[in-house]
């Protein structure tokens, strides 16, 4: 075993190999579409260091004994000796990191130690100049400085800090976890006790076996965390595509609604006796009826907000085609100052349809329904008001009278626009419901 001591080629094969296997991972690594968590970033930059330090290492190994090439050996020392430190100081930051996916955890031990690792890469520096370290003779052969014992103290001591940390986070980790994260400390120490017979392969074969097995933890780790993000995203876009089809019911819900055999029964016979007594005016109810239907078919094929204006133009055609059939009973007043707004297809004419179906036309006499908007700092606000017979506003969903679309009504607006839908009855008084679009959000869905 001594003699491995002194022998170049097997030294310089494996810490190439360990170089290779430390390229690898870096690949690996800086490749994965994790890489821009922060302790990938400290785990790229580690492996990065690792792999100069054992360049550094196997450089000093193959141009030993050669006084030609004192330059290169004195730049290869300061690579496996500086870096080494560097390794240590970017490995605390890396656990920390690393830690910080869990709970808060301070980086003022990291610091520390990171402090100690960047004064001994100073003096290393130095070392190269004045040997307090390490130096080498004429010949090119390397030798222990007067003051190398520091350089094993510092290594013990940083060795011995990291374990210290990870025992410290070892409650937000995983069994696992703290006996992957602490080998970076505790192979490298045992290591240790084959340099008497071995030095110094043994540590550079150890830090790189406790990197290979803490790229496995990490990529783990992030694939665990993948594959829950992916699972959270699955579940949102069941839940979108959830809220979608209730939509889409709400939509055909509200056309169901509009569509009932009454309501068609009744526009068809107006037709009928227009058409013995003032074909004109059937032909312009035909166009209306044709329109009102053509109307009804775009709105449900709408997933987006429309314009205020396409919504006012079929509550006119519906109001119109009820005006027919009840006369001077039905009076209508439009009150609107703004149309430059977007709402949820089929949610103001509902209102009005209720407000005639249910209010205006069942109260004796009739009454009037008054559809205004106004424009306020920060929404638009529609209101369709009737003054017809009223109701329960507490039972309406239970009434038999059958406030279709109340309800969608209100949901579709708080789903698409955050918007909301008010509305105050009083029986034989009247009914007033107002649609609140804000502006933003109305501007949102656009």
């Amino acid at each position: 075993m001594s003699k491995l001591q002194y022998m170049v080629e097997p030294n310089v094969c494996l810490l190439l190999f360990a170089s290779l296997v430390t390229l690898v991972l870096l690949v690996g690594s800086a490749t994965d579409r994790t890489r821009n968590r922060q302790f990938m970033k400290f785990f790229i930059s580690l492996l990065i260091a690792a792999f100069l330090m054992l360049i550094g290492e196997a450089g000093l190994w193959y141009f030993l004994g050669s006084a030609e090439h004192l330059g290169l050996l004195k730049l290869c020392a300061f690579m496996s000796f500086g870096l080494g430190a560097a390794l240590n100081a970017l490995y605390v930051y890396c656990l920390v990191a690393f830690v910080r996916e869990r709970a808060q955890a301070s980086r003022k031990y990291a610091d520390a130690i990171a402090f100690i690792c960047g004064v001994f890469i100073v003096l290393i520096f130095i070392s190269v100049f004045n040997g307090m370290f390490f130096y080498f003779d004429e010949k090119g052969m390397y030798h222990d400085g007067p003051m190398y014992f520091l350089v094993d103290a510092v290594d013990v001591l940083t060795l011995l800090s990291e374990m210290l940390m990870v025992i410290f986070y070892g409650r937000y980790l995983k069994t696992k976890g703290i006996l992957t994260l602490i080998s970076f400390s505790l192979f490298p120490i045992i290591a240790m006790f084959a340099l008497p017979y071995w030095n110094p392969t043994p540590l550079y074969l150890a830090t790189t076996l406790s990197l290979i097995l803490i790229y496995i933890l990490f990529h783990g780790e992030l694939t665990r965390q993948l594959a829950e993000n992916e699972l959270k995203l699955a579940e949102k876009e069941r839940e979108l595509a959830e809220s979608e089809r209730e939509l889409a019911e709400s939509r055909i819900s509200i056309m169901l609604s509009q569509l009932q055999p009454h309501f068609l029964f009744n526009v068809l016979n107006s037709i009928y006796y227009l058409c013995g007594s003032n074909p004109a005016a059937a032909q312009q109810t035909i166009d209306k009826f044709s329109d009102y239907l053509r109307n009804n078919m775009d709105s449900l094929e709408q997933r987006r907000l429309i314009p205020f204006e396409k919504e006012y133009e079929h509550i006119k055609t519906y109001l119109d085609l009820e005006k027919i059939r009840f006369g001077d009973t039905l009076k209508i007043v439009y009150d609107v100052e703004t149309t430059n707004f977007k709402v949820p297809p089929l949610t103001v004419q509902p209102l009005v349809e209720n407000a005639v179906k249910h209010g205006v036309t069942k109260k004796r006499g009739g009454g009037t329904l008054t559809l205004s908007t106004r424009e306020t700092k920060s929404a638009y606000v529609v209101t369709v008001t009737d003054t017809g017979k009223g109701f329960d506003t507490l039972n309406y969903d239970s009434d038999g009278r059958l406030h279709v679309g109340i309800k969608n009504v209100r949901e579709r607006i708080k789903a698409m626009t955050e918007g909301s839908l008010a509305i105050t009855s009083e029986k034989d008084i009247g009914t007033t419901a107002v649609v609140t679009i804000p502006k933003q959000r109305e501007d949102d869905r656009s």
